[in-house]
């Protein structure tokens, strides 16, 4: 009677085992599932100007070329939209261009670190009396035509470098945003609509 019942309890002693064994290689595959799911497919990072201020935007002909006289104040925000992935970048700038000619370089951050499923914010406040531009005569030409319209076509460009968590590569992070401004009054008030900005693919690879 012990003898059988001992044979009995080794039975459940060897299918608890197997039971357990296989639990356990369930689980790592799907760790490793997860864990190719959450850090082997990168999603770049979503740029989106929140909120735009122009306060000042006037064309000098100046020698050799043409200047801007201008004050900007921008809101930016960087999203890291990876669910598992921390993002890292370095050395971010804006640069500020009319009609394609740039007219000012703005540092944003030297470096950052931003969780997975974080936002970034950067207010960006800049102006110049005499910043230097390459227009040339279409280019002001377009400048007395959005002049006369009230509205300013400027472009935003972002650039810098990011690496993700568990990736070795930086990633060159390259944004264009395009804004139409309107010049606002010191004490006036203007509804600006929030712009997604362009991020463009790297060609880099691993990127």
């Amino acid at each position: 009677m012990c003898d059988e019942c001992c044979g009995c309890f080794g039975e459940y002693r060897r299918f608890a085992l197997g039971f357990c064994i296989g639990i356990a290689i369930l689980a790592a595959v799907a760790v490793i599932v997860v864990l190719l799911l959450g850090y082997g497919r990168v999603r770049h990072l979503g740029v989106d100007v929140d909120d735009a201020s122009l306060r000042r935007f006037e064309l000098a002909t100046t020698s050799p070329g043409t200047a801007v006289a201008y004050n900007l104040t921008l809101t930016l925000a960087v999203r890291n939209r990876n669910w598992a992935m921390g993002a890292t970048f370095r050395s971010l700038e804006a640069d500020y261009r009319f009609d394609g000619q740039r007219f000012d370089r703005v540092a944003v951050v030297a470096s950052y670190a931003l969780p997975a499923r974080k936002t970034a914010v950067f207010r960006l406040v800049s102006g110049d009396d005499g910043a230097l531009a390459a227009l040339g005569s279409a280019g002001v030409k377009e400048y007395r035509k959005e002049k006369r319209e009230g509205v300013f076509d400027i472009e935003v460009g972002l650039s810098g470098e990011v690496r993700y968590q568990l990736h070795r590569t930086w990633c060159k992070l390259e944004a264009k945003c395009p804004l139409r401004l309107q010049l606002r009054p010191e004490d006036g008030a203007e509804v600006f609509q929030k712009t997604t900005c362009d991020v463009l693919k790297s060609s880099q690879r691993g990127c």
